[in-house]
């Protein structure tokens, strides 16, 4: 009788995850969200950290853009692809991409501590005595998966600069990993924060333009 009462159980808890998930598919009035998937962010930089830059930025924006609430983004554990996402050639990406409206790719181009002086130089690691710019570049395309054509509705190369003033005790970030939450308060925490706030922006303008035409 335990046995019957927990299958039953779990049935309707999972049946209460289904109806929720299906829910936030659609907006209170009826009308259904932009459905996306946001690939894994493609990190070409050289910056060396104790963690995943690629994995920090992807949970980060595909979270950023879940609170606001207004666009259905697609959680898949793996979305793999062979094909150069930011090439010319865009008709795979409805194959791999076949339950999606919008699918989002983004690479990580740029992302230097440089030292505050005109004649200073990109460095990975500074002296903690100087002021640094964190400077960040990332490529953002956002493709539309609903024509039997894809089209690109977004292509841009956002850019941000963090300026981190000199201190006496540097942030140690084999410490204040991504996750904790002296990293929450840390620069590069906040400099991140900043820049994927500017990435979940852009992508949901572009997004709720497309879908309005």
């Amino acid at each position: 009788m335990r046995y019957f009462i927990a299958i039953v159980c779990s049935l309707a808890m999972i049946a209460c995850c289904k109806k929720d998930n299906d829910l936030t598919r659609y907006h209170e009035d009826g009308r259904a969200k932009p459905v996306i998937a946001v690939a894994s962010v493609i990190d070409t930089t050289t910056f060396d950290v104790p963690w995943s830059i690629s994995e920090e930025m992807t949970s980060l924006i595909v979270s950023r853009i879940s609170q606001g609430g207004s666009i259905y983004v697609v959680k898949k554990d793996d979305l793999a692809y062979t094909e150069n996402p930011f090439g010319p050639d865009l008709g795979w990406m409805k194959r791999e991409f076949p339950d999606n409206e919008f699918v989002v790719f983004i690479e990580l181009v740029e992302h230097d501590n440089v030292p505050v002086a005109k004649s200073a130089k990109k460095v990975t690691e500074v002296p903690f005595e100087t002021s640094i710019n964190l400077k960040m570049a990332v490529r953002v395309r956002v493709v539309d998966l609903r024509t039997a054509t894809p089209q690109i509705v977004l292509q841009e190369m956002i850019r941000d600069s963090y300026f981190i003033p000199k201190t006496d005790i540097p942030t140690d970030y084999s410490v204040a990993v991504w996750g904790t939450e002296e990293y929450g308060k840390s620069p590069m925490g906040i400099a991140h924060d900043q820049i994927v706030q500017e990435i979940a922006t852009r992508i949901g303008e572009y997004v709720h333009l497309a879908k309005s035409r």
